[in-house]
C-alpha cells in the first residue's frame, strides 16, 4: 500500500494514459493579455525557492509542498473572482486537473509523519501575498495575468524538485 511520487503528480504537457493536458499546458493557455502590456503590473511575489530546493527538502517534506502548493492554486483559481477573469472551460479543465492532483497526493500526505512545517508556512505566505496583491489590484486582467504567469513559474519549480527527488529514487 504506499504511494509512489512517479505516478502522482504530473505538471507536464500531458498525461498519456489519460490524454489530458497538465496544468503548466493549461495555464499557458489560459493567457489572455499579453504579458507585455502588463509591464507595469509587474511585482516579485517572493517565491520561497531556497526553501524548496530539492537538495534541502526530504521526500516526505517534498510530498507535503506539492500538495500543499497544488491546493493554494486550487484554491486562489477557485474563486467567484477567478472564474470572472478566465475562459469558463479552460478553468473548468484546469482546476479538474488541479482536483485529481490533489485527491492523487492526498494518499500521500496522509502517510508523512512530522514534516517540518517551515516549508509549508512560507508557501502560505507566497500565496497570500498572490491573493492581497489581487485584491489590491481589483481582480484586474493584467493583475490575473502577473498572476498566471507567476504560478507558471512556481509550478516549473515544484516541477525542478519532483524531478530531482524522482532522480534520487
Amino acid at each position: 500500500m504506499g504511494c509512489h511520487l512517479p505516478q502522482i503528480y504530473n505538471l507536464g504537457l500531458e498525461t498519456p494514459e489519460r490524454n489530458e493536458e497538465g496544468v503548466l499546458m493549461l495555464l499557458e493557455k489560459m493567457r489572455r493579455v499579453p504579458t507585455l502590456s502588463c509591464l507595469n503590473y509587474r511585482k516579485d511575489f517572493a517565491f520561497p525557492q531556497e526553501q524548496l530546493d530539492g537538495e534541502q527538502v526530504q521526500k516526505a517534506q517534498a510530498v507535503s509542498v506539492l500538495h500543499e502548493m497544488t491546493q493554494q492554486v486550487f484554491n486562489l483559481f477557485s474563486t467567484q473572482e477567478s472564474f470572472a477573469a478566465w475562459e469558463k472551460t479552460l478553468l473548468d479543465t484546469f482546476l479538474t486537473g488541479l482536483y485529481q492532483q490533489l485527491d492523487d497526493l492526498k494518499a500521500c500526505v496522509t502517510q508523512q509523519v512530522g514534516v517540518e512545517e517551515a516549508p509549508l508556512r512560507a508557501l502560505r505566505r507566497y500565496f497570500h501575498r498572490l491573493t492581497v496583491y489581487l485584491k489590491g489590484r481589483k481582480h484586474l486582467p493584467c493583475a490575473w495575468e502577473v498572476v498566471r504567469a507567476e504560478i507558471v513559474r512556481s509550478f516549473s519549480s515544484s516541477a525542478n524538485l519532483y524531478e530531482r527527488l524522482r532522480s534520487k529514487e
